[in-house]
């Protein structure tokens, strides 16, 4: 059994088909530092990100997977939508702290929230 602090594996997108559905059907949300891509219409939420190495070097896209992922995973049960949530880092995003990455996904999530997608 994993821990509490892990993203289990049915809630990523794991296959490229899933991430260019998304990416194609999906409503954009642009950030100064991230894309939000979200395709409703899932009976459970997914993530799926995408980090280039434009971001910068692998310590960096690992970490800053890390804190979205987290984020998410403490988040996605507060949604009263279920979609296909893809998150494209720009390439500033290596740049931020944790807590400016928090603060600008979840002014994402709360626009979500307000937006009628139903």
């Amino acid at each position: 059994m994993k821990g509490e602090q892990t993203l289990e594996r049915f809630c990523r997108i794991r296959r490229s088909s899933d991430f260019e559905q998304a990416w194609q059907e999906g409503q954009r949300y642009h950030t100064r530092h991230f894309v939000v891509i979200v395709k409703p219409g899932r009976v459970f939420s997914r993530l799926g990100l995408t980090v280039s190495r434009k971001v910068g070097n692998a310590v960096c896209r690992n970490r800053l997977k890390r804190w979205l992922r987290e984020l998410f995973r403490k988040h996605y049960k507060q949604f009263s939508l279920a979609a296909d949530i893809s998150i494209i880092a720009k390439h500033q995003a290596g740049h931020l702290s944790h807590l400016q990455v928090d603060r600008e996904i979840l002014t994402v999530f709360a626009r979500l929230e307000t937006e009628d997608h139903v």
